[in-house]
C-alpha cells in the first residue's frame, strides 16, 4: 500500500513539473505580444512583453530571451526545441469558402472521413482577400492531413495558404501477411478507423468496388494503398470459361478454353470446343460474354 502511494505522488510530482514546449509559431491579434498569447494567465496579471513594428506583421524572439521573459513572470517549467519563437498576426479575413474547398476535396477522396477541425492561415499577412479566386491544391495534397494550398485570382496571382486538418478515415489493414498474388478477401483484411496523417499513396478504403489481388507480400497490420494491388485474374489461361451469348432472340451459355489471363472488364479470346476463337469480355469468376 505505501509502495502504491509512493508511485502515485511520483506521477503527481512528474505532472506538476513537467515541461511546457513552447510552439515553433504563435498567431496573436493585436500589433503586440501579452503573456497571454503564450500562457493562459487572468487580466491582472497579463501584461505587454513586445511590440511589433509598424511595417511588420510578424516577430522572432529568441527562445533564451523569451524562456528568461517566462522565467521573471513565474513560469520556469518552459523549454523549446527551436531557436526562434515567431509570433505572427493573424489576417482579420473570412476563410470559410476555403475551409469548405478543403472539406470538399477530402471528402471527395475519402468516403468516410470525419473532419472535426480546419486550420488555415495565409503565408502572409492579410487585410482582404480578393473578391473572386479559385482554390487549387496540390495533386498529391489528399495524402497527408497538412499542406500549402493556394488561391488564384481573376488576373492570375496566386496567393498561398498553409493548412491543417483533424481527421479521421477508415481504410484497409492486412489483418494477416498476405503473399505476391493473393486475392484479398475479408479473410486476410480488415477496415479500420484512424487519424489521416501521411500516407506513401491513396489507400484503399474497402473491397465492395472492385477485386484486387496483391502486386508483392504485404506484412500483417501494414496499410494497404493503390500501389500495393492490381486487379485480380478472374480469369486464368487454360481454365474453363462459362461464355453467355444473348442477342435478345437468343440466349445461350456455353464452355470455352481462355487463352490469355483476364480481370474484370478485360477483353480476352477464347477457344471453343470445335476449335474457333472468339473475344469475350470477362464478367466475373470464370465468367465472361460475347462481345
Amino acid at each position: 500500500m505505501l509502495f502504491l502511494k509512493i508511485i502515485l505522488l511520483l506521477i503527481s510530482f512528474s505532472t506538476i513539473f513537467a515541461a511546457n514546449t513552447l510552439q515553433s509559431n504563435y498567431f496573436i491579434k493585436n500589433d503586440f505580444i501579452m503573456l497571454s498569447d503564450i500562457v493562459s494567465v487572468n487580466k491582472e496579471n497579463d501584461r505587454k512583453l513586445f511590440d511589433i513594428d509598424k511595417n511588420r506583421h510578424s516577430k522572432r524572439i529568441q527562445k533564451k530571451e523569451l524562456l528568461k521573459i517566462l522565467h521573471k513572470n513565474g513560469f520556469d517549467n518552459f523549454t523549446s526545441k527551436h531557436s526562434y519563437i515567431q509570433f505572427t498576426k493573424r489576417s482579420p479575413i473570412d476563410t470559410t469558402f476555403i475551409k469548405n474547398s478543403i472539406k470538399k476535396h477530402y471528402t471527395k477522396k475519402y468516403k468516410n472521413i470525419k473532419i472535426s477541425e480546419i486550420t488555415l492561415f495565409p503565408t502572409h499577412y492579410m487585410e482582404e482577400l480578393p473578391k473572386r479566386y479559385t482554390v487549387h491544391f496540390n495533386t498529391k495534397a489528399h495524402l497527408s492531413n497538412k499542406g500549402i494550398l493556394y488561391i488564384k485570382t481573376d488576373n492570375n496571382k496566386k496567393i498561398f495558404f498553409k493548412y491543417k486538418i483533424l481527421a479521421t478515415v477508415s481504410i484497409l489493414f492486412a489483418r494477416k501477411n498476405i503473399k505476391k498474388d493473393n486475392e484479398l478477401t475479408n479473410v486476410n483484411t480488415q477496415k479500420k478507423s484512424i487519424i489521416l496523417d501521411k500516407f506513401k499513396a491513396m489507400p484503399l478504403q474497402g473491397l465492395h468496388v472492385k477485386h484486387y489481388q496483391s502486386k508483392h507480400n504485404i506484412k500483417a497490420d501494414d496499410v494497404i494503398t493503390k500501389r500495393d494491388v492490381v486487379g485480380l485474374f478472374l480469369v486464368k489461361r487454360g481454365s474453363s470459361v462459362s461464355v453467355n451469348f444473348n442477342n435478345n432472340a437468343i440466349h445461350i451459355y456455353f464452355s470455352a478454353k481462355a487463352l490469355q489471363n483476364g480481370r474484370l472488364g478485360d477483353t480476352v479470346s477464347v477457344i471453343k470446343r470445335n476449335g474457333k476463337k472468339i473475344r469475350v469480355v470477362i464478367t466475373g469468376k470464370n465468367k465472361a460474354e460475347v462481345q
